[in-house]
């Protein structure tokens, strides 16, 4: 299994029977749902390759892909293989501008959709300066994959370009990580030994499919493994909790904010139960929190209802993408939610670390490292004792950023990728990420301060929806801890009894309660009250920090030089 059509070939001979992918048809879609086993998987691949080949596409030819999780996006991914191209997947949620500069900027000849997208689809090809040809992968056609030989496909090398992951922007280069067929297939076979999954598991997919944390590990892993997984056509929290249950979902892979909010939800609603319900759900919590101490978990047997509501078959959650809070893991832990904390990058196709479920789940690390993969940490100036830049070795790392030799050269030298974030090492091998390091805030005493250290801390208010913490320039030189803040939604609620104008006092009082465990150098030294209802994320739920502080500059009170 050294391509993918190797590796998809393998999965469908190896698991022949059962569905393998499965999804309700979008609102306005005729049809029911959609079910696809491997080899249903394979031969409408094959019949979208052919299209595919017939209208020209060969191998190198860069094919895009803008189609929101189902089923049929897995068409796509496989039937632009088999023809030989090269897969550029896109962000449903960019703007026009965005994607005709992706599209523009591959060169892509072809961009497959679906129904939902398929309007589009065809604004984007009046949109581009030379003609793209359209092509759908919700459509029931199939052909006879085998012999694959017969297929461009299947000639392809384990080091030809498979993928092209391209950052979003409406005006110059965006960045393009290119990936080869070896890069991602490696990385799914290595992710599938970390993590125990198999014909019994159910995955419900979450994640936008784009991204290489959710189209790695969570559509190659379960293909290889015999898992199933489920895709809903709309993300609404309610129709989320009843696939939970009615899917008999096992794993799920999320990001942190996401844990958080679950975090937040029951903790609410077991306060809110209130007099002898809420008082003994909080003595059992800090009981099974000291039992975790030593080792036991009893999460299961003291709050048995909070699994029943949240899906009986649950198994565990992987996290990913970003840094999960200690105390949120822990506390989901104490109430019998296992979350499993990976790291990796689009650059290390992605998955380099993971934790392991049981004895072998750490919180507050990411995990030691996934077979093949080898860590170096490289001392960078400011870092306390045993830090350093993250440095990766490994068959996932990337070719190199499409047609950028430069950057290529900055990130990836003398056969290791260096990352940018900053981390340690345990003697077990267990990573622990301490921030990001072109995120770091300098002060002017040379001191570094990690922006997600401070969040994690100020993201535990109930006063706050939302803590993103940057670098505001200081008169003397260096820089500030600055927070943004956006409020909760019921302290924005006229009957809240919190004024606008003693809004400020209380966001101060809630960010000097909360910032007694940080160092003085740490603390937030101003703050503003976001304006909107939430902050610039990307798809992943990151901050776009960029974004935010270009939206500062332009407020009131401040500017171009504060950020």
């Amino acid at each position: 299994m050294e391509t993918l059509i190797q590796l998809i070939d393998w999965a469908a001979a190896r698991f022949p029977e059962g569905a393998a992918l499965e999804g309700e048809a979008f609102e306005g879609e005729a049809g029911g749902p959609v079910s696809l086993s491997r080899g249903g998987l394979l031969r409408r691949a094959a019949a979208l390759a052919a299209r595919l080949i017939e209208a020209g596409i060969g191998p190198d030819d860069p094919v895009a892909l803008l189609a929101p999780n189902r089923p049929e996006w897995a068409v796509g991914y496989f039937g632009a293989l088999l023809a030989g191209g090269v897969l550029v997947p896109l962000d449903v949620n960019l703007k026009t501008g965005e994607l005709t500069n992706i599209i523009e900027r591959s060169g892509a000849a072809a961009l497959l959709t679906d129904a939902s997208r398929l309007e589009d689809a065809r604004a984007l090809a009046v949109a581009l300066a030379e003609p793209v040809q359209l092509f759908r992968i919700d459509e029931a056609e199939e052909a006879e994959a085998h012999p694959l030989s017969r297929w461009p496909g299947a000639a392809r090398e384990p080091g030809d370009l498979a993928l092209i992951s391209f950052s979003s922007g409406t005006t110059g280069a965006p960045k393009g990580v290119m990936l080869t067929h070896a890069n991602i297939a490696s990385n799914a076979r290595a992710s599938s030994g970390t993590l125990p999954c198999g014909e019994d598991d159910v995955f419900l997919s979450i994640l936008p499919l784009h991204h290489m944390f959710e189209s790695t590990g969570g559509l190659l892993v379960p293909l290889i493994t015999g898992a199933k997984v489920y895709y809903l056509s709309s993300l609404n929290p309610r129709l989320m909790a009843d696939a939970m249950r009615l899917q008999g979902i096992t794993v799920c892979l999320m990001v942190p904010a996401l844990a958080r909010l679950m975090h937040r939800r029951i903790m609410t609603a077991a306060t809110e139960a209130g007099g002898l319900k809420a008082a003994v759900f909080g003595a059992l919590l800090v009981v099974s929190r000291t039992f975790l101490g030593a080792g036991l978990r009893l999460g299961g047997v003291f709050f048995p209802q909070v699994k029943r509501r949240l899906g009986p078959r649950l198994r565990y959650f992987i996290s990913g993408g970003a840094a999960l809070d200690p105390v949120v893991g822990r506390d989901l832990l104490a109430l019998g939610i296992e979350v499993i904390q990976g790291y990796g990058l689009t650059e290390t196709s992605p998955v380099t670390h993971g934790n392991r479920p049981g004895r072998g789940n750490r919180i507050g690390t990411v995990g030691p490292p996934i077979d093949g993969v080898e860590v170096r940490i490289e001392p960078v100036e400011g870092a306390a004792g045993g830090e350093g830049e993250i440095l990766i070795r490994g068959p996932g790392v990337m070719k190199g950023y499409f047609g950028n030799p430069e950057l290529t050269g900055e990130v990836l030298r003398g056969g290791w990728f260096h990352t940018g974030d900053v981390g340690r090492v345990d003697r077990d091998g267990y990573l622990t990420i301490c921030g990001r390091s072109k995120n770091v805030i300098v002060t002017e005493a040379g001191k570094n301060i990690y922006p997600e250290e401070v969040e994690e801390e100020l993201a535990r208010s109930d006063l706050f929806s939302a803590v993103c913490v940057i670098g505001k320039k200081a008169p003397r030189g260096g820089e500030e801890v600055f927070a943004v803040i956006v409020l909760d939604a019921e302290v924005l609620d006229p009957g809240s009894g919190l004024a606008e104008e003693d809004r400020p006092r209380a966001v101060r009082a809630e960010i000097d309660h909360l910032s007694t465990g940080l160092s003085d150098y740490k603390r937030v030294s101003d703050f503003v009250i976001w304006p909107g209802e939430a902050l610039p994320r990307t798809t992943t739920l990151k901050f776009k920090r960029e974004e935010i502080k270009a939206a500062l500059r332009r407020m009131a009170g401040f500017g171009p030089g504060d950020f």
